[in-house]
């Protein structure tokens, strides 16, 4: 059992901030749980329970989702959580080796820890690029946050190719690192491009 993505939102009229995401188990049997235990703005853990989406014909990993996370739409703190899974009278956890994850505001957080250091980087970018169906035009890493935990972020530029060497719609995708976990912190018009051939729409 492991997560395998979560994302946290500003949704909503009155605007939230939701977290939700899938979790991969293992079919061990019929009758399972799938519970994640987080930790609200007062601190105290609440648990939210996932329910289970599909499954490959051969039967495993199934896919659960969850949501219903809420924090205020201003609430700048990262969200807490980690994810128990019951079944056949045990019990199994993925708490990213005992750190548990932390999911800044708008951002995705990946729950390979294994995948660290440039396959895991390499893994989101690569999900960057398919979220907002861009491709990736270059990576630049940059100083530490301070203060928040990080130790590294990167700059990714995507866009939209029209033809070789031509791109529309550029952005700039903030990453951070924090330990195992790597956040999508933001997505914002370049300040600086790369030096490319970029067509404004």
């Amino acid at each position: 059992m492991r997560l395998e993505h979560a994302t946290r939102k500003r949704v909503g009229d009155p605007a939230v901030s939701e977290v939700s995401g899938v979790v991969l188990v293992d079919n061990i049997a019929p009758e399972k749980q799938v519970l994640v235990h987080y930790r609200d703005v007062e601190g105290t853990w609440r648990v939210v329970p996932a329910r289970y989406e599909s499954a490959p014909p051969w039967g495993s990993p199934e896919r659960w989702v969850f949501s219903g996370i809420i924090y205020p739409a201003d609430y700048p703190e990262p969200a807490r959580f980690a994810i128990q899974y019951i079944v056949a009278g045990r019990e199994h956890w993925d708490n990213n080796d005992q750190h548990d994850y932390f999911l800044d505001p708008e951002g995705i957080v990946f729950g390979d820890a294994p995948l660290f250091g440039v396959d895991r980087l390499q893994r989101i970018v690569e999900f960057v690029g398919w979220r907002y169906r861009m491709d990736v035009v270059k990576i630049e890493e940059a100083m530490p946050l301070p203060g928040r935990g990080y130790t590294a972020r990167y700059k990714v530029t995507i866009g939209r190719s029209i033809r070789p060497g031509r791109y529309a719609h550029v952005r700039c995708v903030a990453l951070a690192v924090r330990g195992a976990d790597v956040s999508v912190l933001s997505q914002t018009v370049c300040d600086s491009l790369p030096p490319l051939d970029v067509s404004t729409p």
